[in-house]
């Protein structure tokens, strides 16, 4: 009789920490997900062991900015799962016993993040945000076996590959483009998915940040810098293939920022890849050849050395 009433102490304990005793439990209070059509939701209510059970209110389910999925019970929760409507906008989500979950659908038209971009133009899968490295860097080293023509030759210098190279990586890169564009380097890349140029939600083809809430076609190396990238690290062992070195000089008359490309990641001694902006046109590098120079050594301890930056569309 003993070791029969342990049992039952035990398992009441054991359902107490899992399980509330008089009241249901509703999992979630707040909710945010995007209005894009897809996104799932699951909402549990846990009912107790000894009060009344409550349960989700699905009248007028059809005018909700969510569709109803599934509804279903499992021992003593009941779970709805719905979908994420197209319109912004938050609704009350009620179960009988008067509990509330208030759910908000945003539009990814903001800026969540608070980086400068809008959500929408931003790569979010890590399989898109590497087939943009990964072309941004060919399209840059084909520059330099042979500049083409499809290049404007009035912005050949630092900043003009970089954002030459940045257009041409989110573009569809089929037969027409591979033929207009001459030489790549290799062309067993998958292209970006979520979006391709000039299609660019929320911009277009003004790809670039140029002010506080500003964009255009063009930026300089500053601007690159400032507002289209972010620092990572002053250490080149934590930068990714196709990350951004930036360089500035402070001048009696102005300010002078250099770039250059990070075509590998992880060594001793990367690759770097720049535009001279003058008749020795693009120079591809080891970084220890650059430890001689004042200027532009990739060391932390140099002052004119920015660091790594890495573009916000990637993050």
């Amino acid at each position: 009789m003993k070791f029969l009433r342990c049992i039952v102490t035990f398992t009441l304990i054991g359902n107490l920490y899992c399980r509330p005793v008089f009241t249901p439990f509703l999992d979630s209070k707040k909710i945010r997900v995007p209005a894009d059509g897809k996104t799932n939701v699951v909402v549990t209510i846990t009912n107790p062991i000894f009060g009344d059970p409550d349960s989700f209110d699905l009248e007028g389910s059809k005018d909700w900015p969510l569709q109803v999925l599934s509804q279903e019970k499992i021992d003593q929760k009941e779970i709805l799962r719905l979908v994420a409507g197209r319109v912004p906008g938050k609704f009350l989500l009620r179960t009988k016993r008067g509990a509330v979950a208030e759910i908000e659908l945003f539009s990814r038209e903001g800026d969540w993040d608070e980086d400068g971009f809008p959500d929408s133009s931003e790569l979010r899968s890590e399989s898109d945000r590497q087939a943009f490295r990964d072309w941004f860097v060919q399209i840059a080293l084909s520059q330099y076996v042979k500049e083409t023509n499809v290049w404007n030759s009035r912005e050949r210098d630092c900043s003009g590959l970089i954002r030459f190279s940045y257009k041409e990586a989110l573009k569809n890169h089929d037969l027409l483009w591979r033929e207009k564009m001459g030489i790549v380097l290799s062309g067993n890349i998958p292209d970006v998915r979520e979006f391709q140029y000039p299609d660019i939600p929320s911009i277009g083809i003004n790809l670039f940040r140029t002010g506080d809430k500003t964009f255009g076609v063009f930026a300089d190396a500053e601007s690159l810098e400032k507002y289209n990238t972010f620092f990572v690290s002053k250490y080149l062992e934590y930068g990714l293939s196709g990350d951004v070195l930036f360089f500035r000089e402070d001048r009696g008359l102005g300010t002078n920022f250099h770039s250059m490309i990070l075509v590998e990641e992880n060594k001793e001694n990367p690759l770097l890849l720049y535009h001279t902006g003058s008749q020795r046109g693009i120079q591809l590098i080891r970084t220890k050849e650059l430890f001689r120079s004042n200027r532009f050594s990739p060391e932390p301890n140099n002052p004119f050395f920015l660091g790594i930056y890495r573009f916000r569309i990637l993050e």
